[in-house]
């Protein structure tokens, strides 16, 4: 028998030699066939790119010179911005197709004839626009006329690119399908070598099927030590179980295909189901989250048996058994630790609305006094005063905080739409925050801003909210005596904002955390400066609500650059006029802030009467005295929802505007959805620049629903302007001088006075010395070409 089996092992060594050796070449054979297979598809999809390319750059010059002729019949600025985009676009495709022919020198030369050509009708088109734009229309034409004949010579060299690229593929291809062949006669060859070494192998086992006998019986001897080996493993499976069965939270052993191999008592318990049941069955099906095999972590959502679902904190493990991936999942259920959360919050907001209210009367009664409303204070109470002025600012601060961090938690933050210029959000936040600059001993300097204005959409204050934070960080952490340093740069559509300051820099171990909530560095130094570690958490969640991105960078020269982005809007608004001051009805039900509220508005020139509650406002309101009002939502008897539902149903007060003024602000919102026409929502304590906008906008809804604008200006084209863009609300008042602006002011008061600075009998912001003196005081707009910074 053993005399027997050397040949046939031969034999079976031999043909399984010969496979290996067919399998060999027929892998050898495919290689070259698929990398020869990429290579030409490599070259058609350059030539294709390459033919794309030139139509490309024919698109783009015929689109430039199109434009620019129609420049020249239109004069719409419009065609020559598109004509000036078609030409760049075209340099690109040229600079381009210049980089995919490097290799053949045929084509590069033809290549650059037409980068030529193109140079030259590109500067024609050039010339065409410079010269109808500064009125040379015969000259415009003649260059019309006299580089007629660039554009043929053009097309006629890239034709010529286009067809030695095609020649080029068909001779690639050729040689591909004679490669082809070749390859197809030696796998052929191949095969049949490895079809008789097959025929053979089968041969030589078949002889040996009479050894097989022997075999058996050791594989007989084989099956009784693997049953006791597997009664081995059922006594181990079985103390495993147990040890399962001790843990509180639900373990879960998955097997390579998704299904579950074992379960503790945890997981019959979570699922509503024994823990036997769910043996077998596919794991998906209870955690989606492990569906193909994916390991998540953190938290996910998991199904109990009767189909709800509960949230779980998920870890998963992997490891190896007789040749098989398995993991292991252990799931803890986190419902209690979210309504532990949820009750936080709800107390955290409920005990910040309660304190708002009283913040309101002490913030700003302090700040009227402060600024001596109340009349000459001594030195030693002013200085108290101070303190506790600031003090409350801080608190205010910290309350603004904490809720703006649960309304983004619990997903209730709500932002405006409306459509903001960068720069000038920019220079607002730096002007706010100059006192506290001054404060800390720094100087802000803008270094970088666009030539154009930068439109984006979004919410202005919640923006500025942002700007202040960063800047104050850079005051802050900055020495004494150094420039902080903000720039604004477009990139394509997005605008970029950054702050530099010059300070020791965040440390390396804080940088990972430091848009987490309260989050502040370690460092004693940094310790000292104080904060609620909130401000850049919340600047993230705002930024990331707009669709921008903010992070940091270290500076070149020490210190730390912040930024942030934008997206940008393609078209600019309308401009609004506003601040017309008239007869406001206040709806406060507690008297100090009443009191306060009034005082504020006040100040902005506005008569104030008020109602201690909803009834009499209501009936105030319908006599058709007010110009605007603000509602308290928390009011006795009727509530202010209630009120602005009865005061937009009657005809009287349908169309007054009206500023909501409340501790529930966001909530009253929510419960109006929109449906109702409002000026305002705000929170209280109020913020008295906040209340200063929505005071302008309240007097510019006048009950006729038209304004009355001063416009200053010598230009008449520019006045026809502005009187096109406001002619669905406003009447325009043209001045072309200084004398006749001064003689309007004596006729009658005006809604918003638009000026430009330079006239021909002198500047415009002569006039801001009597509109001061006014009562009220009309709002102003500088609107001109010069710069009015220092004066």
């Amino acid at each position: 028998m053993a005399r027997f089996e050397r040949p046939v092992r031969s034999i079976v060594v031999l043909a399984v030699l010969a496979l290996l050796l067919f399998f060999g070449t027929a892998g050898w054979l495919g290689r070259e066939f698929l990398a020869d297979n990429a290579r030409t598809r490599g070259w058609v999809d350059h030539t294709s790119l390459v033919i794309n390319t030139i139509g490309e750059v024919r698109q783009h010059l015929l689109r430039a010179q199109l434009y620019s002729h129609n420049f020249l019949l239109t004069r719409n600025p419009g065609d020559a911005a598109v004509a000036q985009d078609a030409e760049r676009l075209a340099t690109e495709a040229l600079l381009d197709l210049r980089a995919l022919t490097a290799e053949d020198l045929d084509q590069v030369r033809r290549i650059d004839a037409a980068i030529l050509l193109a140079e030259q009708i590109l500067a024609t088109n050039d010339r065409i626009i410079a010269a109808v734009q500064r009125g040379d229309v015969d000259g415009a034409r003649n260059l019309v006329t006299e580089r007629f004949d660039e554009a043929p010579a053009f097309r006629t060299i890239i034709e010529e690119a286009v067809s030695a690229e095609g020649a080029l593929l068909a001779q690639r291809q050729a040689a591909t399908e004679t490669t082809l062949r070749r390859i197809m006669w030696l796998l052929a060859g191949v095969a049949v070598l490895a079809v008789l070494c097959g025929l053979l192998a089968t041969w030589a086992l078949a002889r040996q099927v009479a050894t097989n006998h022997k075999r058996y019986r050791e594989m007989e001897r084989a099956k009784l030590e693997s049953d006791s080996d597997a009664r081995a493993l059922a006594e181990s499976r079985g103390q495993l179980q147990a040890v399962l069965d001790s843990a509180r939270d639900p373990i879960l052993v998955i097997d390579q295909d998704g299904r579950i191999e074992l379960a503790n008592r945890a997981c019959g318990e979570a699922f509503g189901v024994p823990s036997q049941d769910l043996l077998g069955s596919d794991v998906a099906g209870l955690v989606p989250a492990l569906a193909g095999g994916e390991r998540p972590r953190g938290e996910v959502r998991v199904i109990r048996h009767d189909g709800s679902d509960f949230p779980v904190e998920i870890s998963t493990g992997v490891f190896e058994r007789d040749g098989r991936g398995m993991s292991v999942c252990i799931l803890r259920d986190v419902t209690e630790r979210h309504r532990l959360d949820q009750l936080k919050n709800e107390f955290v907001s409920t005990v910040s609305h309660e304190l708002r209210t009283p913040l309101t009367s002490i913030r700003g009664s302090l700040g009227l006094v402060v600024a001596g409303a109340a009349g000459g204070l001594p030195d030693k109470a002013k200085s108290l005063l101070e303190i506790a002025h600031k003090n409350s600012e801080r608190l205010v601060g910290l309350i603004n905080d904490i809720l703006d961090i649960e309304r983004i938690e619990s997903g209730r933050i709500e932002f405006r739409h409306d459509q903001l210029e960068v720069s000038g959000l920019v220079d607002q936040a730096v002007e706010m925050n100059q006192a506290y600059a001054a404060e800390h001993g720094v100087e802000y300097w803008v270094s970088a801003r666009p030539d154009v204005p930068l439109l984006a959409q979004g919410d202005a204050g919640r923006i500025i909210q942002v700007l202040t934070n960063l800047l104050s960080n850079a005051a802050k952490f900055s020495p004494r005596g150094a420039v902080v340093d903000v720039a604004v740069h477009a990139f394509g559509s997005l605008v970029r904002i950054s702050v530099r300051d010059y300070g020791v820099g965040i440390p390396e171990e804080f940088r990972n955390r430091i848009f987490q909530r309260f989050a502040q560095a370690d460092a004693s130094d940094v310790r000292r400066k104080g904060g609620s570690g909130l401000g850049l958490s919340i600047a993230k969640a705002i930024i990331e609500r707009h669709g921008g991105r903010i992070g940091f960078e270290a500076a070149e020269g020490g210190g730390t650059r912040f930024w942030l982005t934008l997206p940008l809007l393609a078209e600019a608004p309308a401009e609004e006029p506003g601040d017309a001051r008239r007869r406001m009805l206040v709806c406060e039900d507690d008297p100090d802030v009443a009191t306060l509220l009034g005082l504020l508005i006040e100040q902005d020139g506005w008569r104030v009467d008020i109602a201690r509650d909803a009834e009499t406002a209501l009936e105030k309101a319908c006599t058709g005295q007010y110009d605007a009002m603000t509602v308290d939502l928390l009011l006795p008897g009727m509530d202010g929802i209630s009120l602005i539902r009865k005061l937009r149903d009657a005809p009287a007060t349908a169309a007054l505007p009206i500023i909501v003024v409340s501790a529930v602000a966001e909530e009253g919102k929510r419960t109006l959805n929109g449906v109702i026409n409002i000026v305002d929502w705000l929170d209280k304590p109020i913020e008295q620049l906040r209340l200063r906008t929505a005071l302008y906008q309240a007097g510019m809804r006048k009950r006729d629903g038209r304004a009355c604008v001063l416009h200053v200006e010598d230009d008449d084209d520019v006045i026809q302007v502005v009187g096109a863009i406001v002619r669905d609300e406003a009447d325009i008042i043209p001045a072309r001088s200084l004398r006749e602006a001064q003689q309007r002011l004596t006729e009658r008061q005006y809604d918003l006075i638009i000026i430009d600075v330079g006239l021909p009998d002198g500047s415009g912001l002569d006039l801001l010395k009597t509109i001061n003196a006014r009562t009220p005081r009309e709002p102003v707009l500088i609107f001109s070409a010069e710069d009015a910074s220092s004066s």
